[in-house]
């Protein structure tokens, strides 16, 4: 085990190297025993006070894309919803299509009439029991914290649209609620707050039980970005596109003919498409 080595998170914090957190994050990513126990020694051997974590997690990204790219594609989950910037357009479609997967119907992009003013929502989302109003907090960057102005004002919107939504009949049984996703993280004071608000927060890595990750992970509902395969501007290409989704190709490998992809790659990029997607 590799003790008493400082790392430097993307905010700037810095931390003991933990090499427990290394291993479960590629074992939650799928790679085996084998792979996770050959990695961990690869970068103990690179280690030195201060090494930045992005360095870590590009030398893992690395070495498992050399064996397994599916595995690979779920280990850099977090950098492929990164890559689906520059504009947070395609997260809130991607957020849009994440709620569907979990039995919603929605909507996007929508201009919604509050007590007061008109709001433009994100996400709408709805089923028998709830209805739920999302905002979208998207970063292209590491180490971005969404402070507690956010909840702060967002709360105040959906109080505006809620004064309105609960006097609809078709409301009447359903549980009304605020929502904030975002693909970093929120600052303590805004988590505070949320909390006692009642707004919903979910963040990379929170709620413990409930996270963006884990609902991703959970229903398998990954980005094209995910695709160790293929390069940024192959990826951007089907963005532009609006396929956003894994699954929207392997229901039809078709679209991926834009590519111009060399045939033994192409089949590789497919296959790596169907582990992804669990077709």
């Amino acid at each position: 085990m590799t003790k008493n080595i400082s790392v430097k998170k993307s905010s700037g914090e810095n931390q003991e190297f933990s090499e427990v957190k290394l291993y479960h994050s590629l074992r939650n990513a799928g790679a085996s025993e084998e792979i996770t126990g050959m990695i961990i020694t690869e970068i103990r051997k690179d280690l030195y006070e201060g090494i930045p974590t992005r360095a870590i997690y590009r030398k893992a990204f690395q070495l498992l894309r050399r064996r397994v790219h599916s595995t690979a594609g779920r280990y850099s989950l977090k950098n492929a919803i990164m890559e689906l910037g520059p504009t947070g357009y395609p997260f809130e479609t991607y957020i849009g299509e994440l709620f569907r997967r979990l039995g919603y119907e929605t909507q996007t992009g929508q201009t919604v009439q509050g007590h007061c003013v008109k709001h433009e929502v994100d996400v709408v989302a709805w089923n028998n029991q709830e209805k739920l109003m999302i905002e979208c907090k998207y970063h292209n960057t590491q180490g971005k914290v969404n402070s507690v102005q956010i909840p702060l004002y967002i709360q105040s919107r959906f109080l505006d649209i809620k004064a309105v939504w609960e006097q609809l009949p078709e409301n009447r049984r359903r549980n009304l609620s605020g929502w904030v996703i975002t693909n970093t993280r929120f600052s303590d004071d805004a988590t505070a707050f949320g909390t006692c608000a009642g707004l919903h927060l979910v963040g990379w890595d929170f709620p413990r039980h409930g996270s963006l990750k884990m609902l991703i992970e959970n229903t398998r509902l990954f980005p094209v970005t995910a695709i160790s395969g293929l390069n940024k501007k192959q990826k951007q290409t089907l963005i532009d596109q609006h396929i956003v989704l894994c699954s929207d190709l392997a229901s039809d490998t078709k679209i991926l003919e834009m590519l111009k992809l060399p045939g033994r790659l192409l089949k590789n990029v497919v296959a790596e498409i169907h582990e992804l997607s669990g077709s």
